[in-house]
């Protein structure tokens, strides 16, 4: 029989035992941790071991101050130690958790590189590249059967390139209607307009275009013409710019006339958000004829633009075309509006 003095001596023994491989665990867990400091972008400096990370943010546990959520756009470096790193050096706060976003002085958690730090820079977020096209597509029509049998189409298509100070919008455009079995509308045009930035405010440009309008007797038409651009005024939710410069135009007559005209182009553009859905843009162009002076051509174009979807919208189109030196036995004004369902890409 075991005396009980022996009985315990063993027992405090296996004690002693698992107290000391608890011990030893511990201290190799305590090792494995990995330890970092970090380099914010204010200058200053974190160190503790990583609790957990993601694509936005870090966690760290910075002894005293407990646990530090740091967001990795604030993070300039990280230094990754191969030794258990000393503890932050810093005054406890009530709460546990803190965001490192302040540069209040004296902020920075001073704490000494060891030798042995591997350091591993970390990158900024990649700057999302502008969008350099954009295009839109609209389709409309209109047709009615009353005492009147009329029958309307339209389809236009806008792009519009841009990169640094250069720009490029191509329109395109075409008009069709029928009334009481006659042609009532026969359109079709296109343009190329070039802009160019000299400063935050002027602009050179140059305009081209061409087309037919069977109403007007028009069996093609092109023009041509440079000129500079400047922004008015530029607001968050409107935009107003004024242009002025030169234009050719040639005229083909299906009257077997041609039409030369020389001419001083001025401009004026506006972009309006109405309010969060309603846009308007209008453009209104004034060609004085420098060969016959008190002739002159106007055109105006509006489009009163509501989305509906994402990337549809319902669009009311207005256009004006006023010319003081017609065709023989066409009208001077030609108005038209159409509707139309509007696809952005």
């Amino acid at each position: 029989m075991i005396p009980r003095r022996m009985r315990n001596r063993k027992r405090n023994n296996s004690i002693a035992l698992w107290l000391f491989l608890l011990a030893f665990m511990g201290s190799f867990r305590l090792f494995a941790v990995e330890s970092v400091i970090l380099h914010l972008a204010n200058g200053d400096r974190l160190s503790g071991t990583i609790v957990s990370e993601n694509a936005t943010e870090v966690v760290i546990n910075a002894g005293l101050l407990g646990k530090i959520t740091v967001p990795l756009s604030q993070i300039s470096k990280r230094d990754i130690l191969t030794v258990t790193p000393p503890a932050a050096v810093a005054a406890p706060q009530t709460n546990n958790v803190a965001t490192a976003t302040t540069n209040a002085p004296g902020a920075a958690l001073a704490t000494q590189v060891p030798a042995n730090v591997t350091q591993i820079p970390v990158k900024p977020a990649p700057t999302p590249k502008p969008k350099e096209w954009n295009a839109e597509i609209q389709l409309g029509t209109n047709i009615r059967y009353s005492t009147t049998d009329s029958r309307d189409y339209l389809a236009t298509a806008k792009g519009t390139y841009a990169h640094n100070h250069l720009r490029e919008t191509l329109d395109y455009s075409f008009f069709y209607g029928r009334t009481e079995g006659l042609i009532s509308a026969n359109r079709m045009t296109g343009s190329s307009k070039t802009d160019y930035d000299l400063s935050k405010r002027i602009y050179m440009y140059n305009l081209g275009g061409a087309g037919y309008d069977e109403v007007q007797k028009i069996d093609l038409q092109y023009e041509v013409g440079p000129g500079l651009g400047y922004n008015l005024l530029t607001l968050t939710n409107f935009v107003w710019k004024t242009e002025f410069g030169f234009s050719y135009q040639d005229r083909f007559r299906s009257d077997q006339t041609e039409q030369v005209t020389y001419s001083a182009r001025i401009g004026e553009i506006f972009s309006w958000k109405v309010w969060s859905k309603l846009v308007a843009d209008a453009k209104l162009e004034y060609f004085a004829n420098l060969q016959s002076l008190g002739n002159y051509r106007l055109r105006l174009e509006g489009v009163l633009r509501y989305p509906v979807f994402k990337n549809v919208s319902l669009n009311v189109n207005v256009i004006d075309l006023y010319d003081t030196l017609p065709a023989a036995g066409v009208s001077k004004n030609d108005f038209q509006i159409r509707s139309a369902l509007g696809l952005k890409f």
